[in-house]
């Protein structure tokens, strides 16, 4: 299925956020590599109470169920939390015709390992993490299929997945045809870890709860966007398959080193001049202490924590994603979908709302660098992500013959 357009995403600044569709060239990508169980496979249909469960066979080094989080429940000291970049989650359910607001699963880092007993079309969307099917039908295989990133795939019953370290970025989002059926929690199924409800990182062992239906959806929507001949063969044969076109990868450009756009912020004047030009000149150092909540930057190189003795001591105030924090230490700290909904530290930048996908893949490691843009500017930017995003969804969209914009999401 070849696309006539190739909608992109583009954010202006030095970094740029890219969403494309576009057609692989490498014969590799030509059509799909495609890897056969017998010549005619009887019925997929998982038989027993878990045959509509994912399994978690190994957890990874952080793996969790997210959606878009729990949006106005901050007079409830409840941040959103849900997935650490939205839109990645949205595409990643856009890539399967789901609703883009359906639960995902989450990787961080190096990622888990998964059994599924049913057919799936699913996509793995994010950081360039290596998937490899490691079982097709409960047989284990000579030599691990690598399998392509940022497109939808149509897996047989049986199949094991392995999610590796990603060699770029740092989280990826897993979308499902039908969505998982975790349970509700405040109208969400996102795991707030820091608040400690709706679940928790998952486990070995764990079983996650597909769409009941989600075997006659993966069919359905794999027929609809592989063709007649190789949607056939997939579904009754039992073969991995996939389309010949993707979206492009959302890492930023210059990764690990993420020039990050911002505007001043509240108790940006309260700051020493040199110290302001010492924050915005030097590049931050990502600290393993960071987390769903914030990321904590250390001094790198020639670098030093900034002299805070400038600043007010104050109340505690509202505070939400992107705020950059100026402890005492002297360190900063940008706070994520996890953060806490009041701090008492000076918030000394905003991060542009169009740069938040950035964040979501800051490592342990990674660099951050700051650069100063007008109100005005960040509008700009925020406008053309919203624009062209709207651009990517409808073409998605377009695949499947479906529009999710005009009628109301129903879990």
């Amino acid at each position: 299925m070849e696309p006539s357009v190739k909608p992109s995403l583009k954010a202006s600044g030095p970094n740029r956020h890219k969403v494309s569709t576009d057609v692989a060239t490498k014969s590799a990508e030509k059509m799909s590599e495609r890897l056969s169980v017998t010549d005619k496979r009887p019925s997929s249909k998982a038989k027993g109470h878990d045959a509509a469960k994912l399994c978690i066979r190994k957890a990874g080094l952080l793996t969790t169920v997210q959606d878009q989080g729990r949006s106005h429940m901050a007079h409830w000291a409840l941040s959103r939390g849900g997935a650490a970049d939205p839109m990645a989650a949205r595409l990643a359910n856009l890539l399967v015709g789901n609703h883009p607001d359906e639960a995902v699963i989450e990787i961080t880092g190096p990622g888990p390992q998964i059994y599924s007993p049913c057919d799936l079309w699913m996509a793995s969307y994010g950081a360039e993490h290596e998937l490899v099917l490691q079982e097709l039908a409960g047989r284990p295989l000579r030599k691990a299929m690598v399998l392509p990133l940022h497109r939808p795939l149509f897996i047989p019953a049986g199949s094991l997945l392995q999610w590796r370290a990603p060699r770029q970025g740092w989280r990826s989002w897993v979308a499902f045809a039908g969505g998982l059926q975790t349970p509700l929690v405040l109208g969400s199924r996102s795991a707030h870890l820091a608040a400690g409800i709706g679940g928790q990182r998952l486990e070995a062992q764990d079983l996650l709860a597909l769409n009941p239906e989600v075997e006659g959806i993966s069919v359905q929507r794999a027929l609809t966007a592989l063709g007649g001949e190789l949607g056939q063969r997939a579904t009754y044969h039992g073969e991995c398959a996939w389309p010949r076109w993707r979206i492009a990868s959302t890492i930023p450009d210059g990764w690990p080193l993420l020039d990050v756009p911002v505007i001043k912020g509240r108790h940006w004047a309260a700051l020493d001049p040199a110290e302001q030009q010492a924050l915005m000149d030097q590049v931050w150092k990502v600290s393993s202490q960071s987390n769903r909540q914030g990321l904590r930057l250390e001094a790198h190189g020639e670098g030093r924590p900034l002299n805070t003795a400038s600043l007010p001591q104050l109340a505690s105030e509202a505070v939400h994603l992107g705020t950059v924090q100026l402890p005492p230490a002297g360190l900063p700290v940008i706070l994520m979908g996890e953060h806490q909904t009041t701090g008492g530290y000076p918030r000394v930048l905003e991060v542009a709302s169009a740069a938040y996908p950035m964040l979501s893949q800051a490592a342990a490691g990674n660099f951050i660098q700051f650069h100063l843009i007008t109100l005005e500017e960040a509008d700009r930017m925020s406008y053309a992500m919203q624009r062209l995003q709207i651009r990517v969804e409808q073409a998605l969209q377009a695949k499947f013959g479906q529009r999710f914009h005009d009628t109301e999401h129903r879990r």
